[in-house]
């Protein structure tokens, strides 16, 4: 996983390159500030919510999905057609249709308007949140899409912070029984709704800062259950069966959080009283936590385990690219990532990782491929800042200083650091031809850099 902003880790949101990036242990308030990135998890929320959305009459590719770093439940829409979940709820929801239920109630406060009542003093944003709204469009502009650059707007944690009004009651009522009606168009069993909210009913008696943060920003009431009680037991959704795939990613989702969220002595310690220590799932946690404890050979061992039962994975070649790159052998890592790029090739987060290693690998002729494969990288995921330190890093080996410095201001941006961002963004002002869309961008990253807050 990497982080919006910085980068938590080479492939995956590995604790100790957290620590790195942090200069210490992730704290909860650290953590909570951080943004994660990682093709697979996204690639099971699209899954997972592509049928809510139709159902609510919404293009999938329409409402960007972000995942925080975060141990707490808790999940909220942020301006627009934004959805944020906590690793906390994805980790701690055992059954899929929960967690479908809230995306789809989630859904419920977008089609309802909910949040576009709310005043989000957008006028108010400066430095580095304004920053990330005009690279967000040149992004945009960039990559032929309106979606392209989600990532960057979404940088400023103050922006999503007055997100977090609490929603009235009445609007409470109103996502429930939109969800219920999503939920049962997709023939997806609504019930699990009943579970979490059953959850948070048994909070009522702590005090505030004893809440998951989703019973907090989403009040409870005995009426607003008793509704739902009611809407969901005419649903002729109930009972209806999950399709396989989606339980499938949903239990491999939780296995690769668990592997790198958890302490890794714990997780092996669990699997070794497991009473199928080499299913597909146990595998999975155990290849992470063995490669989180540097122990390559174990970790590479069950991903080969793993790619046994399933040869054609992209996302367990990508793991093996990861433990290869991260044991400092990119050359074999290469390889790895070749193969997860030939099975994903709509995954420019797998891409980027490629280009990563072959900059690493220092073979002749690997760093012109780079070059071309974080380009493309970069076109179609604009907003990941891993992939445009590496994009500067292979302008610079190509002797492209003015491109190196425009990418490296357009990272430094995203990470809130305005002074670095506007001195390179001047250098590749200096260097860009006058006018060009490089140079412009620039101009934009520097000018705004050197706005003064509010």
């Amino acid at each position: 996983m990497r982080a919006l902003g910085r980068r938590v880790a080479a492939a995956a949101l590995t604790a100790a390159a957290l620590v790195g990036a942090l200069g210490a242990a992730p704290t909860a308030q650290a953590a909570a500030r951080t943004f994660i990135r990682d093709a697979e998890i996204e690639h099971t929320l699209r899954l997972m919510s592509g049928p809510v959305f139709e159902a609510a009459g919404l293009a999938p590719d329409s409402v960007r999905l972000f995942i925080l770093l975060d141990p707490a439940l808790n999940a909220f829409v942020a301006g627009g057609r934004t959805m944020v979940l906590n690793t906390g709820l994805l980790e701690r929801l055992d059954q899929a249709e929960t967690v479908i239920g809230v995306i789809a109630h989630e859904t419920g406060h977008i089609t309802g308007g909910h949040l576009a009542r709310r005043e989000m003093a957008v006028n108010s944003l400066t430095g580095p949140a304004m920053l990330a709204t005009v690279l967000a469009g040149a992004a945009a502009v960039a990559a032929g899409s309106p979606q392209a650059g989600a990532a960057l707007a979404l940088g400023s944690q103050s922006a999503i912070q007055r997100s977090l009004l609490a929603y009235s009651r009445a609007e409470e009522a109103a996502a429930d029984q939109a969800a219920v009606t999503y939920m049962s168009r997709a023939e997806i069993d609504p019930t699990g709704m009943l579970d979490i909210l059953r959850t948070f009913k048994g909070q009522e008696v702590f005090q505030s800062r004893r809440l998951d943060p989703y019973a907090l920003s989403h009040p409870l009431s005995s009426e607003r259950i008793s509704l739902l009680e009611n809407r969901i037991a005419s649903s002729a959704a109930v009972g209806a069966p999950l399709d396989p795939q989606i339980a499938y990613w949903h239990g491999r989702m939780r296995a690769k959080l668990e592997g790198f969220t958890q302490r890794p002595e714990r997780v092996l310690a669990r699997l070794d009283l497991a009473a199928d220590p080499e299913s597909e799932l146990n595998l999975y946690r155990r290849a992470v936590a063995l490669h989180r404890m540097a122990d390559a050979q174990g970790a590479l061992g069950a991903i080969d385990r793993l790619l046994k039962i399933r040869p054609d994975d992209p996302y367990y070649w990508e793991l093996r690219g990861q433990v290869l790159f991260e044991s400092a052998r990119p050359a074999e890592a290469v390889t790895a990532y070749r193969r997860a790029v030939a099975l994903a090739p709509d995954e420019p987060l797998i891409a980027g990782y490629l280009g990563r290693a072959l900059l690493a690998g220092g073979q002749p002729g690997q760093e012109a491929e780079a070059l071309e494969i974080l380009k493309r990288a970069a076109r179609d995921d604009p907003g990941e800042a891993g992939i445009l330190r590496d994009l500067a890093q292979a302008y610079a080996r190509a002797g492209d200083d003015a491109n190196a410095a425009l990418y490296t201001a357009q990272r430094l941006a995203l990470g809130g650091e305005t002074a670095e961002a506007a001195r390179m963004a001047r250098r590749a002002m200096d260097l860009l031809p006058r006018g060009s869309p490089g140079w412009l961008r620039a101009e934009d990253i520097a000018t705004l850099a050197d706005t003064p807050a509010r």
